[in-house]
């Protein structure tokens, strides 16, 4: 009786062997992907009134970081909306990082800065051993340097259009720091994007070097990183600046093979 129990057992063990390494063989890829890919939420200087959230996508596949910033500046409306349908993306290599609100407390008042708060887009790293002056921006800068961001797109918005010359507004432009990656990525995107623009007044114009103190120059200058600013004009409507930043990190993510 113990022989024929003993070569039950074993026969169930093989059995369930078998079975695993044939589910293991013949399983849907898609559903191993799924397994693999994962989406999480963590808060910037979370301790701080300044606490935000930063949604970190992550594929699963070996592939680039990109990070998609909005927010910095809370009267930028397109900027901040267009970021947060980002939060939820689905992509096929890397990992995607999005800061939706970078500068929350600015944002819920709808003004550039937070209430007796300095001007965070201003608020970087200077110089190559130089800090960030926030309790935010030097979270967000960590960020960049923790995860290796590849690429950052960092969404603002001017009062005005670049091409009117009576004013200083820098609506209407990439501002890119120059690199082997990132400019020729700048001429894509602005092309591609001036495609469905016909007015020419209209259409977005390729600056260099973002102002110092900046997210995107820090990023760039001093981490190596491939970033650049979007700049829409408030003169459009708001969806046509949601639509017009959200096609400018479709472009920069398809062109990746993220999307």
């Amino acid at each position: 009786m113990k022989k024929v129990r003993r070569n039950t057992y074993y026969f169930l063990v093989s059995f369930l062997s078998a079975v695993m390494i044939l589910t293991a063989v013949f399983a849907n890829p898609a559903e191993i992907e799924a397994a693999t890919a994962s989406q999480t939420k963590k808060v910037l200087a979370s301790s701080k009134v300044s606490a935000t959230e930063l949604y970190i996508i992550d594929s699963g596949k070996p592939g680039p970081v990109v990070m998609i910033v909005g927010g910095i500046h809370g009267n930028e409306i397109a900027g901040y909306r267009a970021a947060s349908k980002f939060t939820n993306a689905k992509i096929k290599k890397g990992k995607l990082l999005v800061l939706p609100q970078a500068n929350k407390r600015a944002v819920a008042i709808s003004r550039r800065t937070a209430s007796r708060g300095s001007d965070l887009n201003r608020s970087f790293p200077r110089t190559s051993r130089g800090s960030a002056n926030t309790y935010i921006a030097r979270d967000i800068y960590k960020t960049v340097k923790d995860y290796k961001v590849d690429w950052l797109i960092d969404m603002h918005e001017g009062f005005d259009y670049y091409k009117n010359k009576k004013t200083n507004s820098v609506g209407q432009t990439l501002i890119y720091y120059p690199s082997s990656k990132m400019t020729p990525m700048a001429k894509k995107i602005v092309n591609t994007v001036n495609k469905d623009i016909s007015k020419s007044y209209r259409k977005f114009t390729l600056l260099r070097y973002p102002v110092k103190g900046s997210l995107a120059r820090s990023s760039g200058q001093f981490l190596g990183v491939n970033a650049f600013i979007f700049e829409t004009s408030m003169k459009q409507t708001l969806s046509t600046r949601i639509n017009q930043q959200q096609k400018a990190a479709n472009i920069l993510l398809r062109e990746l093979g993220m999307l």
